[in-house]
């Protein structure tokens, strides 16, 4: 029988798949700082990398046709190293350290939102930018499984149409993710506890993608989006608070 906890990461978890498929804003930084009310951080990371990957896999299903695998050699050159790091931060960092990392960087990804992403982007030599973005992705999203900013600033330098980012980010996500949980399998984050959360997590994550789907028409996303991110800063502002207090 699922205790409380249990149930908790499923609704957390089933609300940001909902979210992630009403608004594309990522699930996880909305159901992050709630699970880390619960959560001890060096759990709660390998559990939303663990989760996260089925959720990409069903992604790719939606938008793998308009990949550009011309991108993957130079996202997956920065992202292995950027792996290496990220699992070797994730080792060194205490909790507190942790929550304040994402505390900062849900702020960050609102400002973002806010004061960056309508301005002009595209243009950029996706080599160099490709690198980059997937050390940045493999980092944090092994270090603290929060690998959309990057990707974003990514997506905003090279200015492709949406389907095609989408489709390109979907594949790059499932490798890296492939990548990130080797290694943290391989240093042992992958505990009974952890495991045993995935088990809601999963289903929550994936039912939540789907509930999205009649919705999306019927109510306004751009208000939408602008009460999640609303919801995202005051929930970066309590992560940093925790880390300090």
């Amino acid at each position: 029988m699922p205790d409380a906890l249990d149930i908790f990461v499923f609704v957390c978890w089933f609300a940001g798949g909902f979210v992630s498929g009403v608004s594309g804003i990522g699930g996880t930084m909305f159901a992050f700082p709630f699970l880390a009310l619960a959560i001890p951080m060096h759990a709660l990371i390998p559990l939303s990398c663990l989760v996260c990957f089925f959720k990409d896999a069903c992604m790719i299903a939606m938008h793998v046709r308009f990949c550009r695998f011309d991108a993957m050699p130079w996202l997956l050159l920065g992202a292995v190293p950027g792996s290496f790091a990220g699992v070797y931060l994730l080792q060194i960092c205490s909790g507190a350290v942790l929550q304040g990392i994402v505390g900062i960087l849900l702020l960050f990804f609102v400002y973002w939102q806010l004061c960056v992403h309508g301005g002009r982007g595209g243009g950029a030599r996706l080599q160099p930018v490709g690198v980059a973005c997937g050390f940045g992705a493999g980092l944090l999203g092994t270090g603290i499984a929060l690998d959309g900013p990057p990707m974003a600033a990514f997506g905003l330098a090279v200015g492709w149409e949406p389907r095609v980012f989408l489709g390109t980010v979907s594949v790059f996500f499932m490798l890296r993710g492939i990548i990130t949980l080797v290694l943290q399998w391989w240093h042992g984050f992958f505990t009974p506890e952890v495991l045993g959360m995935a088990l809601y997590g999963t289903p929550g994550v994936m039912l939540g993608s789907l509930a999205a789907f009649p919705v999306v028409r019927r109510i306004n996303v751009l208000l939408f989006r602008r009460v999640l991110l609303g919801i995202i800063a005051i929930c970066g502002v309590v992560c940093l608070v925790r880390s300090i207090w």
